[in-house]
C-alpha cells in the first residue's frame, strides 16, 4: 500500500525535552514515509496558557522536532493546534487526507487510562484512517510511574 500522507501526532511537553516515545514515533513515521514515498505532517496540540519565562515556545520545539525528519531527507511540516488533542487531531487528520496516523501512547494519568490512554483511545475511535500506536519501553513506563507514584510511603494527616 502506497501512502501519500502520514500524520504524526506528538505530545511535546513544555518542561522536558522530547519524550522518548515521541522520538520513537518519529522514527516509525519516518520509516512509513520512506516506504511509501510520503510526506509527514507533524501535529502537536497544546493547552492555552502562558509559559514560564525562559522556556522554549511550542513553535520552537515543534520546529526542532520536524527538523529531525527533514534532516533524513523527508518532506515534513509542523502544525501547532490549541485545545484538547482528542478533539483537535481527528479533524486535522481528515483535513490532511491522511493515510496513517502515528501516535505514541504514554499517558497513564489515572487507573482508567492504564489500558491504552484516554487520548490515544479517543484517537483510535475517531480517526478514519489506520492508527499506528508506538508504546513506551518498560524502562520508560517505570520512570513515568516513579514520577507519579513516589517510592516513599504516603502519610495522611487526617487519619
Amino acid at each position: 500500500m502506497r501512502a501519500s500522507r502520514i500524520v504524526l501526532a506528538v505530545a511535546l511537553q513544555r518542561y522536558v525535552d522530547f519524550p522518548p516515545v515521541a522520538l520513537r514515533a518519529r522514527e516509525v513515521a519516518a520509516a512509513l514515509a520512506r516506504a511509501g514515498d510520503s510526506a509527514v505532517e507533524v501535529v502537536t496540540v497544546e493547552a492555552p496558557g502562558a509559559l514560564l519565562p525562559g522556556l522554549e515556545t511550542a513553535e520552537e520545539k515543534l520546529g526542532r522536532f520536524v527538523r529531525g525528519l527533514r534532516d533524513q531527507g523527508l518532506e515534513a511540516e509542523g502544525h501547532l493546534l490549541t485545545g484538547r488533542p482528542a478533539e483537535r487531531i481527528p479533524p486535522f487528520v481528515v483535513h490532511c487526507g491522511a493515510d496513517f496516523l502515528v501516535i505514541g501512547s504514554h499517558s497513564k494519568r489515572n487507573l482508567l487510562d492504564v489500558g491504552i490512554g484516554a487520548t490515544a483511545n479517543a484517537l483510535v475511535r475517531a480517526c478514519p484512517c489506520p492508527v499506528v500506536m508506538v508504546w513506551p519501553t518498560r524502562e520508560e513506563s517505570a520512570r513515568a510511574r516513579e514520577l507519579m507514584i513516589p517510592a516513599y510511603p504516603f502519610i495522611f494527616p487526617y487519619g
